[in-house]
């Protein structure tokens, strides 16, 4: 049985994907920042999925926390790393709050290093593993907008990080997930034009589910996608070809 770790997985996109790998017979381990009701829930509802919470913002709390899981569980095949946060919403360049700024990048983009770091010694002594990090079409240049400047920046810095890393590891794989819109909290404070805004620019004509982002990501977890490292994946229903 291989083991999975999902960052960010108590609810959204993390969830559905824990959700999926425990039914493919994955032991999963399940994330958040802190000992939340949605992670319990979640774990009653995973027979035989461990719960964990740090802040993997925090570098030395992930490293002694993913230690201790692969102390417990032994090695981590699968690291998933979902966790993330927007906190700049702009509508000009001269909003940017620094504070805020640096909160996204330190949990977005050194988050997502801080659990690379914690679990590839393992992965390597082994010579198997899968990362795949969470990344979004902001993290494209072409689909980059001012409302969430400082976001996309470090979501395409974690497009970056996965192909520098695929390079340098060949026996662990590194790739990526860029979802377009998903029906998450963040999208809770969406008025309709929004939706009709967001909807009508997608070739699909709507959002996406988190179910239909999951089974992307198992898919690259998985031995069927041996032979692919430092890739990168959209997932946003045609937002991309059609139009912003």
């Amino acid at each position: 049985m291989k083991t999975i770790l999902i960052t960010g997985s108590s609810r959204g996109i993390g969830r559905a994907i824990a959700v999926l790998a425990h039914k493919k017979g994955y032991k999963v381990i399940i994330h958040g920042r802190t000992d939340s009701q949605g992670l319990r829930q979640l774990q009653k509802e995973l027979e035989g999925s461990v719960s964990t919470f740090f802040d993997i913002a925090n570098k030395s709390a992930t490293h002694e926390a993913i230690s201790k899981l692969i102390a417990e569980v032994g090695t981590i095949d699968v690291l998933v790393n979902n966790a993330g946060i927007a906190r700049n919403f702009l509508k000009n360049v001269s909003e940017v709050d620094d504070d805020k700024a640096l909160e996204e990048y330190k949990v977005n983009v050194l988050g997502t290093l801080h659990c690379i770091q914690a679990v590839l010694p393992k992965m390597l002594e082994v010579g198997d593993g899968s990362v795949i990090n969470i990344s979004s079409i902001k993290g494209y240049s072409n689909l980059a907008t001012m409302s969430t400047l400082t976001y996309a920046s470090t979501k395409a810095g974690i497009i970056s990080i996965t192909k520098a890393l695929a390079k340098v590891y060949p026996t662990v794989r590194f790739n990526v997930v860029a979802p377009g819109y998903v029906e998450t909290d963040q999208v809770n404070d969406w008025n309709q034009d929004t939706f009709d805004r967001i909807n009508n620019g997608t070739v699909l004509g709507r959002i996406a589910k988190p179910d239909e982002i999951a089974p992307l990501v198992m898919f690259l977890a998985s031995d069927s996608a041996r032979y692919i490292t430092g890739s990168e994946f959209l997932a946003d229903g045609g937002y991309s070809i059609k139009g912003k």
